[in-house]
């Protein structure tokens, strides 16, 4: 039976297995980061004069303490790396530092198949995997061709003797077809059928499916998203994670037992970062799962998600951003005053109901005496010295079972 989360006072109590059976096992921590966008006041705030020219670092590094925690964080890239001009909505491209600043904060993957992978044509494609390769940073969802695509993918993810493929897809390139020889993996089931198929022949321990899907701005996920779930879970791809909605969706996890696999869907992961300041639309979240191998065959362990909030603020006629970790910022009672703190607040509360409704088995980690309690990383009957919020994880007992009903 898949378990609920209870009030954390009472989970850190109990967690007496976690550390302990990590110190014998092979474990994994997998972050998923949603929605990298490009817009136009975000690419004129990443310019310094001092410099003359583009720094992210600013925007990304408070998450770095998060980030530094997974052995492997994954994020949506949703511009192109094409050069200059540098443009915002609706055919985005974005300075190459940009990715400087993911990596600098510690996001180690990115996934390159969207709905703006096609903005500048074949040569935004060709040039964005250019600038991946130079700077090291694996990739999928993107080619510049088929034999590449064949050479490259899926991508292998291999850490502490666990072999991960990831995969990724998505619904569409906003009307603009993919110019040729270039790939941009399109969702379709027979392609992930095999995909998957290939994956396997490969010897990896877990499948993940990284789809940008679903309805802009709905909060619920699309009929598609979850017959999509249901058709990739019954393959055997476990882990499914979601972005492109622009808002958080659900997430819902189930753990490996004597009776039951465990499996992973994360609908929607909001926006990581972007101009968009409209309700639900100014953060997301990042989703963390533990993977352990035992004899041989891995289990998915445990999961939690920690919320996200971009901070638009102006410094001498320019604005900037940040990405703000909500549950250690919330407790900075000094840092955000007036409407900025009523949006980080508004965000913060509409988040965490929808959750604690939605939610299965996906609780969110805490931040604690200055230290993300990452729950599968916390040593033998930790308890934090002061506790002041505890939410009520008891009312996460509804699962909303994966139907097209």
């Amino acid at each position: 039976m898949a378990r609920v989360f209870i009030p954390l006072f009472f989970f850190f109590c109990f967690l007496n297995g976690f550390s302990q059976e990590n110190e014998k096992n092979q474990s994994v921590t997998l972050m998923f980061i949603g929605d990298v966008m490009g817009h136009g006041p975000q690419i004129r705030g990443a310019y310094y004069e001092d410099i003359e020219g583009y720094c992210y670092n600013d925007v990304f590094s408070r998450t770095t303490p998060i980030l530094e925690q997974a052995d492997f964080a994954v994020a949506n890239l949703e511009v192109t790396l094409a050069g200059a001009p540098f443009k915002g909505y609706p055919q985005f491209s974005s300075p190459d530092e940009l990715v400087d600043g993911l990596t600098s904060s510690g996001v180690d993957v990115l996934v390159t198949a969207n709905n703006h992978t096609v903005d500048r044509y074949k040569s935004g494609i060709l040039r964005t995997i250019d600038v991946l390769h130079k700077r090291g940073v694996p990739f999928a969802g993107a080619y510049k061709d088929t034999q590449h695509r064949d050479t490259a993918y899926p991508l292998i993810l291999e850490k502490n003797g666990i072999r991960i493929a990831l995969l990724n897809y998505t619904y569409g390139t906003n009307g603009i077809p993919v110019p040729s020889p270039t790939v941009v993996n399109l969702i379709d089931t027979a392609l992930i059928r095999a995909d998957y198929n290939h994956a396997m022949e490969l010897n990896v321990d877990e499948v993940i499916a990284f789809m940008h899907w679903g309805l802009e701005y709905k909060r619920t996920p699309s009929v598609k998203q979850l017959k999509l779930t249901r058709f990739m879970h019954n393959l055997g791809i476990r882990l499914v994670i979601g972005s492109h909605p622009h808002v958080l969706q659900r997430m819902e996890a189930s753990f490996d037992t004597d009776t039951t696999d465990g499996r992973i869907a994360v609908f929607s992961l909001g926006n990581y970062v972007s101009n968009q300041r409209p309700r639900y639309r100014n953060g997301g979240a990042i989703a963390a799962i533990n993977i352990v191998k035992e004899d041989g065959e891995t289990r998915i362990a445990d999961a939690g998600y920690v919320l996200v909030w971009v901070h638009k603020f102006n410094v001498d006629g320019t604005w900037r951003y940040r990405v703000l970790p909500v549950s250690e910022y919330e407790q900075k009672h000094d840092y955000l005053t007036g409407n900025d703190l009523k949006l980080f607040q508004q965000f913060t509360n509409d988040s965490r109901k929808l959750f604690e409704v939605e939610n299965y088995n996906f609780a969110e980690i805490g931040y604690r005496n200055n230290q993300w309690l990452i729950p599968w990383d916390l040593p033998k009957g930790y308890i934090p010295n002061k506790i002041e919020r505890i939410l009520p994880w008891e009312k996460v007992t509804k699962l909303v079972e994966l139907s097209a009903e």
